[in-house]
């Protein structure tokens, strides 16, 4: 019996599945400074205007279909293996999962790291200065927030609400206030490339950035069984999250450039200071809270969707039946949350550097699958109920099909072209992993029947 059946029905309605979009997306716009830094403004720009059509888009209209047609725990797996077989389902789930624990496992760290600097600056102390302390803070947010998702999805649910609010609205504040302080006929100087040489480099500092900034409009899918009326709720958040996501990044940037226009000092974490050279300390204020607030969104709402996979490959018996077991009172994922958990806690320890390429690239290989899967299932399930249907008809999936395959492969190119095939060893290994692993427990089947 599948253990799915014991979840919370109905427990995540369509509001908070929109903010739990965000959050699982975005976050905010933090992170994106990077991409004005090393790729410069002017392309920075027009990725953040471009991506949304040509990367986050098929990614959301492929789930708009699948998720309502198909609403079932697991989501993206339970449609690739529906239409590819189940080792693409594999390859889709273990890829997945993979990388959402390795991109979740940052976000307590950013959060420990965002701690330091408002106690440094507000409160003089330099407490949280040590690593070891640091450690013990990222700790004590994947204990919290593991928690929270332990006590059930409607809880998780509330909690984005108010968490996307705490991000969103410093926000919309700072961008009030540029354009209030905004002097007409005040040029934006926005930097381009001047050779082709120069346009490779900058695409491919920027491109895997921005892309990054743009994926998981999948994720949620994986709750589908816990959403309420999910054909209703699916296409609005997915469609309406993708136009909050894409002007949470474009607004902010375009006001941050008119201010702060000065390329080097979009870091990471630069935020506050490009708030406070908008609307002083009290904007930067806000934008601590939002930078506290940012990393515990992400992590909170992609726990969520990450612990619902192994579940699915616990049913598939490709994973041990305990990640299956489901809280009989609280109805959720007790062993996946807790596994998930000890693996944040580890990598907690670690420093992440360079992992945008790998992420992506992961990504990019299970969302080809997905979009696969789409096709597929027009041809052999043409009768499948579909509350949402892409319009435009074969050009158009074939078309969602080459934008993400194009992208991901520009990106590779790219990124190979800079750092050479030596950098890409993490990329492939983590790929391979897949087809090895599946392989392996295929043949241990057999030898046990």
């Amino acid at each position: 019996m599948s253990s799915s059946r014991f979840l919370k029905r109905r427990a995540l309605s369509g509001t908070a599945l929109l903010f739990a979009v965000f959050c699982c997306v975005s976050g905010g716009p933090f992170g994106l400074e990077p991409a004005v830094s090393e790729a410069g403004a002017g392309v920075a720009l027009l990725l953040i205007v471009a991506l949304p059509f040509l990367w986050a888009l098929p990614d959301a209209l492929t789930s708009c279909e699948l998720a309502p047609a198909i609403p079932v725990e697991g989501g993206y797996v339970v449609w690739v293996r529906r239409a590819l077989g189940p080792f693409a389902g594999f390859l889709n789930a273990w890829w997945t999962w993979i990388y959402t624990l390795v991109d979740a496992a940052i976000y307590p760290v950013l959060f420990a790291t965002y701690l330091r600097e408002v106690c440094s600056r507000y409160f003089g102390t330099a407490a949280l200065d040590g690593e070891g302390v640091r450690w013990l803070v990222a700790l004590a947010a994947i204990v919290t927030f593991t928690y929270l998702n332990f006590r059930g999805t409607k809880i998780v649910g509330r909690t984005s609400i108010i968490l996307a609010l705490l991000i969103l609205v410093p926000f919309a504040a700072f961008v009030v206030a540029g354009l209030a302080a905004w002097k007409s006929g005040a040029p934006l100087a926005l930097s381009l490339p001047q050779s082709s040489g120069g346009w490779s480099s900058s695409l491919a500092a920027g491109l895997g950035i921005v892309m990054w900034n743009y994926l998981g409009w999948d994720a949620l899918s994986t709750v589908a069984g816990e959403v309420d009326q999910p054909q209703r709720a699916y296409p609005r958040a997915l469609l309406g999250g993708l136009v909050i996501v894409t002007l949470a990044y474009l607004l902010p940037t375009l006001v941050g450039l008119r201010f702060m226009p000065n390329e080097s000092v979009w870091v990471e974490g630069a935020w506050p200071a490009i708030a406070e050279a908008v609307g002083g300390p009290w904007i930067a204020g806000l934008m601590h809270v939002a930078a506290l607030v940012s990393p515990i969104a992400l992590f909170t709402a992609s726990l969520l969707a990450s612990s619902r996979v192994p579940m699915v490959l616990a049913e598939e018996r490709f994973l041990p039946k305990q990640f299956g077991a489901v809280h009989p009172k609280f109805g959720t994922p007790l062993f996946s949350l807790t596994f998930s958990a000890v693996v944040f806690a580890v990598l907690a320890s670690k420093t992440f550097q360079d992992l945008v390429v790998l992420n992506v690239l992961m990504y990019s290989a299970a969302l080809v699958l997905e979009t696969l899967a789409l096709i597929v299932l027009r041809v052999k399930e043409p009768d499948l109920p579909r509350p949402f249907k892409i319009p435009g008809g074969w050009p158009v999936l074939c078309l969602l099909l080459l934008l993400p395959v194009g992208m991901a492969g520009t990106l590779a190119v790219l990124s190979i072209k800079e750092e050479g095939w030596s950098a890409q060893w993490l990329t492939i290994a983590a790929l391979a992993s897949g087809p090895v692993v599946y392989a392996s427990i295929v043949a241990t089947r057999r030898s046990l029947t």
